[in-house]
């Protein structure tokens, strides 16, 4: 089994935490952040939405890689929901669009959301550090 420690550099994934371990069936909440030149400008705290999902036992094992320097993963997110922040986001949940996350060297996790009007909405880029339990505190 694959868990993960996830630091976020600027961005708290946790208001109490700024290291969580998942695991299997945990549930996973990120900011996303509308991609336009303001972006570098944004405070962390204030996202436009949320997106949510759940780390099931496939998406965990696809996830626990850790791409080459030079390359990244792009895996597609069948389930999640989203939380806008401000109402001029909220035509958004009837809208099509589609999610995925990105991996990169480090590993370094990110999700990305594009709607069907060509909007993209960003997280930061975060940390993660595998762990995997190989069943020794079983044997105790």
């Amino acid at each position: 089994m694959c868990f993960f420690a996830i630091m976020a550099g600027n961005y708290t994934v946790s208001q109490q935490e700024s290291t969580m371990e998942f695991e299997q069936d945990s549930k996973l909440t990120l900011p996303l952040f509308i991609l336009n030149e303001s972006l570098s400008e944004r405070d962390v705290e204030k996202p436009d939405l949320d997106i949510s999902f759940a780390l099931d036992d496939e998406l965990l094992t696809q996830i626990c890689q850790n791409p080459a320097l030079d390359s990244s993963i792009a895996i597609s997110l069948k389930e999640y929901e989203l939380a806008p922040h401000s109402s001029e986001f909220n035509a958004l949940l009837n809208q099509e669009h589609d999610a995925q996350i990105t991996l990169t060297h480090g590993p370094l996790l990110s999700v990305v959301l594009n709607t069907h009007d060509n909007q993209t909405f960003v997280s930061p880029q975060m940390d993660m550090m595998p762990t995997f339990d190989l069943g020794d505190e079983d044997e105790e």
